[in-house]
């Protein structure tokens, strides 16, 4: 995500102090040309397409439906009950510490986004009251991350698709160990990262092409890095479904092998959204190494291409013949 795409309507900050006997914030008026706005966007580029970000879906009856706005209109609503369910949640939780809360009503890649940002141990900004008595950004040198905490834990709702994605940041609550911003202020139920969810995958097609076709196992992994990398870039997702009638076609034994690792690895067969980030990763050269060491980068989209390469796997290795050597050094 680049600042480009970003663009700041609202921002409220708050003070997250459980000494305090209520929760403190106000309206803070964006300047386009100040330092606070610069950061505000650096923060959104850069964990808004998190790979790591775990993910979750709302539906129309959930808590989380009543209290998203529908627009940047009643965004302070919204604000109010977020940050007293934080204030709440930090006088019950001893290890949650204190901090700023920093919400933001944003355009990014032209959808309506709720951003909010929990600003634990800081090198940046801190919340100050002013002579009278409203909050607002101070520089503030004093406060150093801890090497036990993260400096900051996330959020963002995307308001037109139901879709939320946050830091994994967890602590003990009524004696578990849980994700506390979806658990107890959003209460929504998560689901595995994309990082975590596209390894999964690949682990399984992997495994079942490696278990079912033999001597052709590495030309079918390589029929099935581009098939997904294809659907990914084509449909912004992964369908496990597809991906295994397409790579799997004809071979029963290997469909049900993968059927039964799927059920193991819980695999789902809806179809996974996956980030610009990630559909270009999987776009991306397919790493060989041989055994004397040699570093080969190959185009996906060639891997398949039996004019150019051929393969054999015999005892765990793979005998590689590159038919075209054409080319030069760089």
């Amino acid at each position: 995500m680049t600042k480009s795409k970003i663009e700041p309507h609202r921002c409220f900050i708050s003070s997250i102090d459980a000494g305090a006997t209520f929760v403190d914030y106000n309206e803070y008026t964006l300047d386009p040309d100040g330092e606070i706005y610069d950061y505000i966007l650096q923060l959104i580029a850069y964990n808004y397409d998190n790979v790591a970000s775990r993910k979750a879906v709302y539906d129309e009856e959930s808590f989380l439906a009543a209290i998203v706005p529908e627009n940047a209109d009643g965004f302070d609503a919204f604000v109010d009950v977020v940050a007293d369910e934080m204030h709440d949640l930090l006088k019950q939780v001893a290890e949650m510490s204190p901090g700023s809360g920093l919400f933001v009503y944003a355009t990014v890649d032209e959808q309506p986004v709720i951003a909010f940002f929990k600003l634990n141990y800081q090198t940046k900004f801190s919340c100050e009251k002013n002579s009278d008595g409203e909050l607002t950004w101070t520089k503030d040198y004093r406060l150093l991350p801890s090497h036990t905490q993260k400096e900051y834990d996330y959020f963002f709702i995307n308001v037109f698709e139901n879709r939320v994605s946050m830091s994994d940041s967890k602590c003990m609550v009524d004696g578990q160990y849980v994700n506390y911003m979806a658990e107890c202020i959003l209460k929504i139920s998560l689901r595995k990262s994309e990082k975590e969810v596209v390894k999964v995958i690949q682990d399984v097609m992997t495994n079942t092409i490696k278990e079912c076709y033999e001597d052709d196992a590495p030309q079918k992994i390589f029929e099935y890095r581009r098939v997904v990398a294809d659907t990914a870039r084509e449909e912004g997702e992964i369908n496990p479904k597809r991906i295994r009638d397409t790579v799997f076609s004809g071979n029963e034994k290997a469909m049900e092998r993968y059927e039964q690792q799927a059920a193991d690895m819980e695999i789902k067969e809806q179809p996974v959204y996956v980030s610009p980030k990630t559909r270009r990763s999987l776009a991306k050269k397919q790493k060989i190494i041989t055994k004397s060491g040699i570093e080969l980068l190959v185009p996906v989209d060639l891997l398949s291409d039996k004019n150019i390469f051929s393969f054999k796997q015999e005892n765990g290795m793979v005998s590689i013949v590159i038919n075209d050597m054409s080319g030069e050094v760089k």
